[in-house]
């Protein structure tokens, strides 16, 4: 029952109904002409497909699947009927592993790439009087926020900028992990702590204090680290069907919810102001330049957003930031700890570049392409999410040979495609990403395969410092510490919540190293 509520709400609703209507235009291509009809489609049959029950009859009590354990469900739906499928939602669905087939549903998604809201966030904004995050957006209203926030965050620089503060962050990090004993629920915090710290620094231009863990903490930053959490807690009770009457009634779910976002934006509220103030002094002295590394002030020195807008974009970024990377950042050092003789190959890498000691700065990073090939591979290995993004085109598009009609929501099965990619998939390979002399990969994986923060004009806007922060901890960990677990952890199995998610806390070991010059 808690998976039907999560993949309905998060399936269509009516807003998607009348978004595609309004937007549709039939594709006359010539394969249009030659595919075979949607019908003959594979898939469930029969009771499958009614509404409803259709889509609960896939999980417990009636089959062995959770919420948690949908990759499992899909894999099993990939092994019977293919690469593509169509089951029930709350409509007919298709699902795809094809990696021709995700280059096909990015090519005509549009202007406007379309994906349902989350209805938590539409009552809290819609019962507050407030604007929709960034990540609920869809339309014109998405593009015209969508397309000033991309002027600071989707260059290929724009992470750089804020490399000296995250350098701060990950030696502090370092320092915690080399010195406190920490079990692992403890040493999962630490990682989350971490990723929130790090992109703080950019969406608030300020060190936000989740770092310092002891008796002394700042009230105002244990309060606004438990809201953090508190939201995507919530987030997840409203995606796998724990609460549904938040729809239509202030229960605790949503009571909850309203009570950690306001925390949210109270304390957004707070450094925007401070970043206003800023940017009336620097006019004032005539010092004012919009292209210094401060987001929060180039935001309000453009006067070309409302505050509100400001808030939804800083505060988007920030929750993007948090336990998806410190959950990605776990997986990596999860397989460079099971494969030692790959992580001394990284170890050696971030030593020749920066040594033991020096900051990572951009150039460094320009020369660390294992670094990169190990996290691309962990990426691949352990996907971040139990798919890849949704997308309800606007036009009629040929899927695998099938007629698949404008408006039909489009799973991408990413994790999937991951299992089947290169030589020997069920390993750790950083090898397979690096390029040859010719500049060719030594695996030809289809690009489309590992799309991490998805694809095309609404990729996730947060993806640049998402991965800059995972490169940073990495190589500040390996200048000084050898990453291990403990035999219980050695096989740990991973489930999927929000994100890919350990069934238990990893018991990581951390040692320092002899490191030369």
């Amino acid at each position: 029952m808690a998976a039907l509520n999560r993949w309905i709400k998060a399936a269509l609703g009516t807003q998607c109904r009348r978004h595609w209507m309004s937007t549709v235009s039939v594709d006359t291509r010539s394969e249009q002409v030659n595919a075979r009809p949607f019908q003959e489609i594979p898939g469930p049959r029969g009771i499958y497909l009614w509404p409803y029950i259709g889509i609960m009859l896939h999980y417990k009590p009636f089959s062995p699947y959770t919420a948690e354990t949908i990759h499992l469900l899909h894999r099993e739906m990939h092994r019977k009927y293919g690469p593509i499928f169509k089951y029930r939602l709350d409509k007919i669905s298709v699902q795809t592993s094809s990696p021709e087939d995700m280059e096909t549903i990015f090519r005509n998604e549009g202007k406007f790439p379309y994906r349902p809201a989350s209805d938590l966030d539409i009552v809290y904004a819609e019962r507050n009087g407030h604007k929709m995050t960034l990540a609920s957006l869809n339309g014109e209203e998405w593009y015209k926020v969508r397309t000033p926030a991309n002027k600071r965050l989707m260059k290929a620089d724009s992470a750089h900028h804020y490399l000296a503060p995250q350098n701060q962050v990950a030696d502090e990090f370092v320092h915690i992990l080399s010195t406190q004993k920490m079990d692992g629920e403890e040493m999962q915090d630490y990682f989350f702590r971490f990723a929130a710290e790090s992109i703080g620094v950019v969406c608030f231009n300020a060190r936000l204090g989740f770092l310092n863990k002891s008796g002394s903490d700042d009230a105002k930053a244990v309060e606004f680290l438990q809201a953090t959490k508190d939201i995507l807690v919530l987030l997840l009770h409203s995606f796998n069907g724990t609460s549904v009457l938040h729809k239509w009634f202030r229960n605790k779910t949503y009571r909850d919810y309203e009570r950690a976002y306001n925390i949210l934006k109270k304390n957004s509220a707070q450094h925007i102001l401070r970043a206003k103030k800023a940017v009336e002094d620097k006019q004032r002295a005539g010092t004012l330049d919009p292209e210094e590394p401060n987001f929060l002030l180039s935001l309000t020195s453009e006067n070309i957003m409302d505050e509100r807008d400001i808030c939804n974009i800083t505060e988007g970024l920030y929750m993007a930031g948090t336990d998806s990377t410190a959950r990605n950042l776990q997986v990596l050092f999860y397989n460079l700890a099971k494969n030692p003789d790959k992580q001394e190959t990284l170890r050696r890498e971030v030593l020749s570049v920066v040594g033991p000691d020096k900051p990572v700065d951009a150039q460094a990073l320009s020369k660390m392409p294992y670094l990169k090939a190990c996290l691309n591979e962990s990426f691949r290995l352990y996907y971040p999410t139990p798919g890849g993004v949704m997308r309800i085109l606007p036009t009629d598009v040929v899927l695998s040979g099938y007629k698949v009609p404008a408006g039909t929501p489009l799973l991408l099965s990413n994790l999937e495609a991951c299992r089947h990619a290169g030589e020997n998939p069920d390993r750790f390979i950083p090898e397979r990403w690096m390029r040859t002399e010719s500049g060719k990969r030594h695996d030809d994986i289809h690009s489309m395969v590992v799309l991490p923060f998805g694809f095309g004009p609404r990729n996730c806007i947060g993806r640049r410092f998402a991965v800059q922060e995972i490169y940073l901890a990495t190589s500040k960990v390996l200048q000084k510490l050898k990453i291990d677990i403990d035999d219980s952890s050695r096989d740990t199995e991973f489930v999927y919540k929000l994100f890919v998610h350990p069934t238990t806390p990893i018991k990581f070991k951390f040692s320092k190293i002899s490191t030369f010059n």
